[in-house]
C-alpha cells in the first residue's frame, strides 16, 4: 500500500497546488503571492478523504479530543473524515462546524453539531497563512464553551501563522508545508499553474 502521507500530498499537488514565479495570486487578506492552496479542490474527493482522516486522526490523537471541527467550510470535509475514521478504530471523537460570524438569530451560535459544554476539541484547518482565521476559529470555540487541545492543519504556508497560533499557547501540528510542495514541483518538473 503506498504511504498516505505522499499519496495525499501528490493528490493536493495535482488538484490544489498553483504557483507562479511572479505574485500573480491574491489571498484572502488581499496581498498577491506566488502559492495558490486550494485545498477543498482535494478534501471533497472520494479517495482524499480515507487520508485525510487517517494522517489527521494520527496527528490529534494524543491530545485525546472530544471532537473535531474548525471553520466552515474548508474544516468540514476534515472534520467528518477525522470522525468517521476514528469510528471505525472504535474511539469516536464527534464533528463540529464554526460559523464565520454566530447565528443572528434563534440561539446565536458559533458552533453548529457536537456542542457539549467543556469539551476537549481539536481546530483543524485546510491551510493557514497569517494564522487571523485560525484563531478566530479558536475564540469561537472557546466562546461556544469548548476547551481547545490541540491545532491541526492540512497545510501551513509558513507565512507566520504557526508561530502567531503557538504563542497563543496552542499546540500545533501541520502535515505539509509550502516547502513540501515545491520540493515535489521541483522533482516533478513542474510548470506553472493547476495540473487537475
Amino acid at each position: 500500500m503506498p504511504d498516505a502521507r505522499q499519496e495525499l500530498l501528490h493528490l493536493l499537488y495535482r488538484h490544489s497546488f498553483q504557483y507562479s514565479p511572479e505574485p500573480t495570486f491574491r489571498l484572502a487578506s488581499g496581498r498577491m503571492s506566488q502559492y495558490y492552496i486550494n485545498c477543498k479542490a482535494t478534501t471533497f474527493l472520494a479517495s482524499a478523504m480515507p487520508l485525510v482522516g487517517r494522517l489527521l486522526w494520527e496527528a490529534v490523537r494524543a491530545a485525546s479530543p472530544e471532537a473535531v471541527g474548525g471553520p466552515t467550510l474548508g474544516a468540514d470535509p476534515l472534520a467528518y473524515a477525522v470522525a468517521f475514521v476514528s469510528a471505525m478504530e472504535g474511539k469516536p471523537v464527534h464533528a463540529f462546524s464554526i460559523r464565520k460570524e454566530p447565528k443572528p438569530h434563534g440561539l446565536m451560535r458559533w458552533i453548529e453539531g457536537y456542542g457539549a459544554q467543556g469539551a476537549r476539541v481539536a481546530i483543524l484547518e485546510d491551510v493557514i497563512t497569517t494564522g487571523e482565521s485560525t484563531l478566530k476559529a479558536i475564540r469561537g470555540a472557546e466562546e461556544g464553551g469548548f476547551r481547545v487541545v490541540q491545532v491541526a492543519v492540512l497545510v501551513d504556508r509558513q507565512e507566520g501563522g504557526r508561530e502567531r497560533v503557538e504563542a497563543a499557547g496552542y499546540p500545533f501540528v501541520a502535515l505539509y508545508t509550502r516547502e513540501d510542495f515545491m520540493a515535489l514541483h521541483r522533482a516533478v518538473g513542474g510548470t506553472t499553474g493547476s495540473r487537475s
